[in-house]
């Protein structure tokens, strides 16, 4: 990604401009390119996305600015339904779609994908898949579905596929997971100077021949996380010495892709109580005929 950011304050002699015009001043891209990252919402006053660009803005105002060259036009796509009634919608997130906003845009993600092919739909996003990381991700039509606090609180089973770069045996992984202090790009750690790291803890074990047989060679592990840690499986995995592949951030074997896969979650409808067993298939990973 070609991304590109700048954070400043408003200037008291920048303050009579307009917020475009402040824009391109104080990051030196053009007014047009200033307009077209406002339009995506690449820009926030105060931890707020702005589009306007003719708004005034005050002298002292904080502005956030994010352009990612790469991004090209709102992707338009078919996504797979694992799942659908009245109160829940599930999808198999493709891998490389963020499932939320970015800092450089709010019209490049799963979420607002969805808004556009179901105008007038109110959804709730219960839970975040990384960019990378393809599979089941679980959003409500209504406040009474939210899953939210499930999630939060862990009364359900999420399984996961990853193909790794060394093998490993069946075991758990109870460390603790906090950031990596002054890491750039923001990386999180089981060792280091990591802050404020939290109780985490992954299952693992590798996968038999009737999981992996029709997916691509390599090892392959199935991976059962306890906790809810952010890059949590893929830190505990780097952790064991057997990162992901394609997993650069944590040292994986380089490939054009993240190979993780969000495989099956198992939890009670928040509505009906039925018990569901939501499976996502991983397609982009089977064995080349």
């Amino acid at each position: 990604m070609a991304l590109r950011s700048w954070k400043f304050t408003v200037e008291p002699t920048d303050a009579h401009l307009r917020l475009d015009q402040v824009v391109s001043l104080r990051t030196g891209i053009s007014r047009r390119a200033a307009r077209e990252a406002l339009k995506l919402g690449g820009v926030q006053v105060d931890q707020k996305r702005v589009r306007v660009a003719s708004r005034a803005v005050s002298a002292g105002a904080e502005i956030r600015v994010a352009v990612d060259d790469a991004l090209g036009q709102p992707p338009e796509i078919d996504l797979g339904i694992v799942f659908e009634d009245d109160w829940l919608l599930v999808v198999n997130k493709p891998a490389g779609l963020p499932t939320q906003g970015t800092q450089a845009s709010d019209k490049h993600d799963l979420l607002a994908l969805l808004t556009r092919q179901r105008p007038g739909q109110k959804l709730i996003l219960c839970h975040r898949l990384d960019q990378g990381t393809s599979g089941v991700l679980v959003l409500a039509k209504d406040k009474a579905a939210d899953l939210g606090r499930t999630f939060q609180e862990r009364t359900l089973r999420k399984v996961y596929l990853a193909r790794i770069s060394n093998p490993i045996e069946a075991q758990t992984v109870d460390q603790p997971i906090g950031r990596l202090r002054l890491a750039s790009p923001a990386r999180f750690g089981c060792t280091g100077d990591v802050m404020e790291p939290k109780a985490s803890e992954t299952g693992f074990r590798p996968a038999i021949a009737e999981e992996c047989d029709a997916l691509a060679p390599g090892h392959w592990v199935v991976c059962e996380p306890k906790t809810g840690r952010t890059h949590q499986i893929r830190v505990h995995l780097a952790f064991l010495g057997a990162p992901v592949v394609g997993d650069g951030l944590y040292g994986g074997l380089p490939d054009a892709q993240l190979w993780l896969h969000a495989w099956k979650l198992f939890l009670k409808h928040p509505v009906t109580g039925v018990e569901l067993e939501l499976v996502a298939e991983p397609e982009r990973f089977r064995r080349s005929s």
